[in-house]
């Protein structure tokens, strides 16, 4: 017997009532998720305006912070002492002896050089002078302190001796080999033309005026017996010039100058690396520089400004807003000049000394050196130059005039001041020349 099992479709209050449950089931799923959801954020929400709950939030995002600080703190620091060691091992092993003379430090200076790298000593009335003995490569100074070889003291029977008095520009600073020295190569030149029995000393330095050469020649340059001088200035009495205010311009070039009583680099100094920077970026002169351990601008002095907003173009700022350079100028006249050279023949007769006064040449042809292009200093030179003139017709002094004779061709000189091999040896004939056509040279030998 067989069973069939039919089927049978249920009535419709069944299926109502099914199909209701269902939607109640899936109704109650759906609340229940939304409810749960909501729960979750109404939690949340209470999580985050609790006022702990901030104060966790704060510090933690302030943890994070100081870490990160902390992070960058370390890795500058593991930077910079890297470089700061590479700076100190190329200074120490690497670095050519120029590069080393002027970003070295002056303890580092010292154990190397031992003192020796001055090539200026400190002075007691000339603020500093030539370092005796001093010896760099080509260039050398005799144990007086002259640049040059030694020189014969007493001066021997029937010697004509010549000084040459002046800044840098008689010092021939632009050229390391002495023997390339303008005053080296005018002895060279007349013992050439036939006047053996003469000799020529350079007693020239870095940034000296006619006030140095007129002390220079009273303590030092008498003591060798010169028969002839030739004093040759003009750009550093002009620097000397430009001091404000006017009250500041005095006859012992205080306003210019100060001196620097003890050497005391900064803080950050002492840092290879920062040195460098500080040095490559004009902040601090080297350690080397005269101005760091002999002498020292005033407050006064505004040269360097003036070279400055010049060279870059930005002339005038600052002080010359108030007072133009040209007013500057105009205000402290080359009295103080005028003076010194008066005074210095004056006692060179005295002496029995012959005195050749030289106009100052230079070169306009160097548009980024203000020293020889801005309109400023040429009016000056044409001014102290006819100054000069002045002083030599009232004292009698000799008179070259250099700078008419000498040409403007800037392939003569470094700077447009400075000369280099070929504009000092044409320095050295021409002086040659108007020593011998004056009559002077022949005069002094017969004496």
């Amino acid at each position: 017997m067989r069973f069939q099992f039919k089927h049978e479709r249920p009535s419709a209050s069944v299926a109502a009532r099914r199909f209701r449950t269902a939607t109640y089931l899936q109704k109650s799923h759906l609340y229940r998720a939304q409810f749960l959801a909501f729960s979750r954020v109404e939690f949340m929400m209470s999580e985050k305006v609790t006022p702990e709950n901030k104060t966790v939030g704060r510090a933690g995002r302030l943890r994070t912070l100081l870490e990160n600080i902390l992070t960058s703190a370390v890795s500058v620091l593991v930077v910079f002492v890297v470089l700061e060691a590479g700076m100190r091992i190329w200074l120490a092993y690497l670095a050519p002896e120029r590069a080393f003379l002027k970003y070295a430090s002056l303890r580092q200076l010292e154990k190397r050089y031992k003192f020796t790298y001055r090539k200026w000593t400190p002075h007691r009335y000339l603020g500093y002078y030539p370092t005796p003995n001093y010896v760099k490569g080509p260039n050398k100074h005799n144990s007086l302190g002259y640049r040059g070889d030694e020189i014969d003291m007493p001066k021997p029977a029937g010697r004509t001796r010549i000084v040459c008095l002046g800044g840098s520009t008689t010092y021939t600073t632009e050229l390391d080999d002495y023997r390339l020295s303008y005053p080296y190569l005018l002895e060279q030149e007349l013992k050439r033309r036939g006047y053996k029995n003469v000799d020529v000393v350079n007693s020239g330095a870095g940034a000296w005026t006619s006030l140095e050469s007129l002390v220079n020649f009273e303590l030092r340059v008498l003591e060798l017996d010169p028969d002839i001088i030739i004093v040759y200035h003009g750009v550093n009495d002009i620097l000397g010039r430009f001091v404000w205010p006017h009250e500041a311009y005095t006859s012992d070039n205080s306003g210019a100058a100060a001196p620097v009583l003890m050497f005391m680099p900064s803080i950050l100094e002492y840092s290879s690396l920062l040195r460098y920077v500080m040095i490559r970026t004009g902040m601090v002169k080297p350690h080397s520089s005269i101005d760091r351990y002999l002498a020292k601008p005033a407050p006064t002095f505004r040269f360097f400004d003036f070279y400055n907003q010049r060279a870059r173009g930005t002339y005038p700022q600052g002080i010359f807003k108030d007072v133009s350079a040209e007013e500057m100028l105009a205000a402290n006249t080359p009295k103080y000049f005028e003076r010194n050279l008066g005074n210095l023949v004056v006692m060179a007769k005295y002496h029995g000394v012959k005195t050749v006064l030289a106009t100052f040449a230079y070169s306009p042809y160097f548009p980024d050196k203000p020293t020889s292009s801005s309109p400023e200093f040429r009016s000056a030179y044409s001014e102290m130059n006819e100054s000069l003139k002045s002083v030599a017709r009232r004292t009698g002094a000799y008179l070259f005039d250099f700078a008419a004779e000498f040409p403007t061709d800037k392939h003569l000189y470094t700077d447009g001041v400075h000369v280099n091999a070929h504009g000092s040896r044409l320095k050295a004939r021409l002086f040659a020349d108007y020593l011998i056509e004056s009559g002077l040279l022949a005069r002094a030998e017969e004496n």
